[in-house]
């Protein structure tokens, strides 16, 4: 289960979102040269300032970057800048930058003079570049904005309409205070038109290549490390070591502890069923409890033991182990040569660890299914109680209205969208595409992956979040695997497209505009803010 975003975020997300997916795809391109800070390129344009040609975003004068049809005002340049660095901006102090200071004042690589200012703004350029070359392309190819997609950004404008009245604020203030200072309705609008036509060019793109099997399965053996998993067994014995204490006398027994967790080790690695195995440890706990309380403060109750010892039995099954070699476990576990209940034991600073291979190096064949929930939570539908039983009532009365009037996907959907508790899925009329097995919890889970499940099943399913009534569509029977490598020829096939528009296309920025933009911050979040030139040195 997800959890909701708050409205603005959503806003945000629709504002961005699009231009995102767009330079995700394309990163393995190496196009940005091609196109930053080229001033040659022409700025005429075959739409005038009110936008009258059909389908295409209406120009102004002050811009951050163009192509000959299309243009990004500064201040949507402001806004994308510092929507960056927000979101990256964590991730990158970990490699030197300092979110006290100006970016303009930082180094990112010294050496050749390039500051923390360049490198965000250098991002932002090939942002704004791509959705740029992509309009373009659209226009080439006569794509155009229909209602459908004008609806959509109808809709996001209208969203932020309703936030701004939500906190008593005009329309101007909101975006001002939340997206920018400079930043009016028509950029708004421009800009949502703008990413929706380069969305709809790349949709048309990415989703029209096809691929062979033989594709697929050379793609994966090219891959395959990234994309391989294994289950096992496995199980720490824990001896202490000199560094520990002092004296001969101690030094003896830190041997004698060593010796026993090796054999203890050696004889849990004959294990050759997992039961068997699991056995083993809780035995093995059970007899020695002082392996779980020796650093528990304060001290353990006999329940709280049981449980410690119950929760480590089940910790030594590893499924769906990502593939990964370095650690000797790791190693050893992905060996070309590995067998399935081939067993060892791997010494370690303090401990011997024994391993028993349930499943050699697999690839994921699991199928993903489609499913609609709506959720009832006591916390909404119990009473003051928060009742579990009047939770499960209420769950029941809608159940049965909508069985006995109209028992469609369609109604069930409406349903979810007027009683749902899950805000990750409410407001598209519950629902979750692609689930792959083991991704929800349990009872989901085991209701959703049941073998004779079919479409248009439904039922109740009680879950540690409350109760959900469940509607079955259907599952996608291409394994996992193969989504992976179908994601990934798909990204590959898109940039060598984009590589050969982007030859295409110059876009033109305007870096004396663009040298205007600041960081700023406020107690709320990281808001665009549109500096005149005048205020800037």
């Amino acid at each position: 289960m997800k959890n909701s975003m708050s409205l603005r975020k959503k806003i945000i997300a629709a504002m961005i979102a699009g231009t995102i997916a767009l330079v995700t795809v394309a990163a393995g391109c190496d196009s940005s040269n091609k196109n930053a800070d080229n001033s040659n390129g022409s700025a005429a344009s075959s739409a005038d300032a009110s936008g009258s040609e059909k389908g295409k975003p209406k120009l102004s004068t002050e811009y951050a970057a163009k192509t000959e049809h299309f243009q990004i005002v500064t201040p949507i340049a402001n806004f994308l800048f510092n929507s960056y660095y927000e979101n990256r901006r964590d991730a990158y102090a970990y490699q030197g930058l300092d979110v006290t200071k100006n970016l303009k004042e930082q180094y990112y690589d010294e050496s050749q003079g390039i500051t923390w200012f360049d490198f965000f703004m250098s991002e932002t350029k090939k942002y704004l570049g791509k959705v740029l070359v992509m309009c373009e392309a659209a226009h080439e190819e006569g794509i155009e904005l229909e209602a459908a997609d004008l609806e959509a950004v109808k809709t996001t404008k209208d969203s932020i309409s309703s936030a701004a009245e939500a906190v008593g604020e005009t329309y101007e203030e909101y975006v001002s205070k939340h997206f920018g200072e400079g930043i009016t309705e028509d950029d708004i609008d421009n800009y949502l038109q703008l990413t929706a036509l380069a969305n709809k060019y790349y949709n048309k793109v990415y989703n029209g290549f096809t691929y062979t099997d033989e594709e697929y399965e050379k793609c994966f053996e090219e891959n395959k490390t990234s994309y391989q998993y294994a289950d096992f067994l496995k199980f720490n014995f824990v001896f202490p070591t000199d560094s520990d204490t002092s004296g001969s006398s101690q030094s003896k027994k830190n041997k004698e502890a060593e010796e026993k967790a090796k054999a203890y080790a050696e004889d849990l690695a004959k294990c050759k069923t997992e039961k068997e195995f699991k056995n083993y440890v809780k035995k093995y706990l059970t007899d020695n409890p002082d392996v779980i309380t020796s650093s528990s403060e304060p001290s353990m109750s006999d329940e709280q033991i049981k449980d410690a010892i119950d929760s480590a039995v089940s910790g030594t099954v590893m499924k769906k182990y990502p593939y990964e070699v370095t650690s000797a476990g790791g190693k050893w576990i992905f060996d070309l040569a590995r067998k399935e209940l081939d067993s060892t034991v791997i010494k370690n600073t303090n401990s011997y660890t024994a391993f028993v291979l349930l499943k050699p190096a697999y690839r994921d064949e699991g199928v993903s299914r489609s499913v609609r929930h709506i959720l009832f939570t006591p916390k909404s539908y119990g009473g003051e109680g928060q009742s579990m039983e009047l939770t499960l009532q209420k769950a029941n009365e809608v159940y049965s209205s909508w069985k006995k009037n109209d028992p469609t996907e369609e109604s069930f959907a409406e349903l979810a969208k007027q009683y749902s508790d899950d805000g990750g899925s409410k407001d598209n009329g519950g629902l979750y595409e692609n689930v792959k097995e083991g991704d929800m919890v349990p009872e989901f889970n085991n209701w959703l992956f049941l073998g004779t499940r079919k479409p248009g099943d439904s039922g109740i399913v009680k879950t540690e979040f409350g109760y959900h009534l469940m509607y079955y569509i259907g599952s996608d029977d291409t394994p996992a695997w193969k989504k992976s490598m179908d994601t990934l020829l798909r990204q590959d096939s898109f940039n060598d497209n984009y590589e050969k528009i982007s030859e295409k296309y110059t876009v033109e920025y305007n870096d004396e505009a663009i040298n205007t933009i600041e960081e700023t911050e406020t107690q709320e979040s990281s808001v665009i803010t549109y500096q005149e030139s005048s205020q800037n040195s």
